[in-house]
């Protein structure tokens, strides 16, 4: 696939030909200050990109345009996708993280990233690391999603925990992400989580958000979600 400019219109009416009024109007209400163009679901997408993908997706990324959401959609999964080391996609990921101003592009990019080896997790560990710290809020929230995603795991629990406790950032996307990420450590690492939450040092709506979100997991038994409550602020 060449993706001449007549491609990509070409792309543009498939994407208009995919789209779903109905859907469109309900993914709106769920990612607020966000038009999406055409209403495409993610698994359309995904779809669509790993055509793309298989078939030129250097080509694609010169000529894509970031003029919709679902143009932007489509730009992260292809990047995610492209069968290149890490080390040769960090520049394009690095790229695309002011594209994401919504937490659905976010996550949906994070969660299309794969890390192959132990050498990819550390680049990728070296890329999120600082991020943490960044005040941009979806930046932050681009850490956190991948540390609950990719690295909540013997190597990375403590330096992720750490991570969380350090922030400062007040936006509601970064705070989201970390009670989410804290969750999700618990459930696979409960003392270590559990020493955080003791000490309450953290923000009192990421403390009682990650209280909430581990009381509502299935896979944390009553007595834990029993427990916890004590450590609500």
């Amino acid at each position: 696939m060449s993706f001449a400019p007549a491609d990509y219109a070409a792309l543009l009416s498939k994407l208009s030909e995919l789209g779903d009024p109905k859907y469109k109007a309900f993914n709106e209400s769920l990612i607020p200050g966000t038009s999406t163009a055409y209403g495409v679901r993610v698994p359309a997408l995904r779809d669509m990109a790993r055509s793309i993908v298989k078939s030129g997706p250097e080509e694609f990324l010169r000529v894509s345009r970031t003029a919709s959401y679902e143009e932007i959609m489509l730009r992260g999964m292809v990047i995610a996708g492209m069968k290149l080391p890490l080390s040769e996609r960090l520049p394009l990921i690095e790229g695309f993280l002011p594209l994401i101003d919504n937490w659905a592009v976010c996550d949906t990019f994070c969660s299309s990233l794969k890390l192959r080896s132990t050498a990819e997790k550390q680049l990728m560990w070296r890329l999120i690391e600082p991020l943490f710290s960044d005040p941009r809020e979806f930046y932050a929230r681009f850490a956190l999603v991948m540390f609950l995603g990719h690295f909540v795991e013997p190597d990375y629990i403590g330096p992720g925990l750490n991570r969380i406790e350090a922030l400062t950032q007040e936006q509601y996307y970064v705070r989201m992400a970390a009670a989410w990420a804290v969750s999700v450590c618990y459930v696979k690492f409960p003392a270590e989580t559990l020493a955080l939450l003791e000490r309450q040092v953290l923000p009192k709506f990421t403390q009682n958000k990650s209280i909430q979100k581990i009381r509502e997991s299935y896979r944390v038994s009553r007595e834990d979600k029993d427990m916890l409550v004590q450590y609500k602020l």
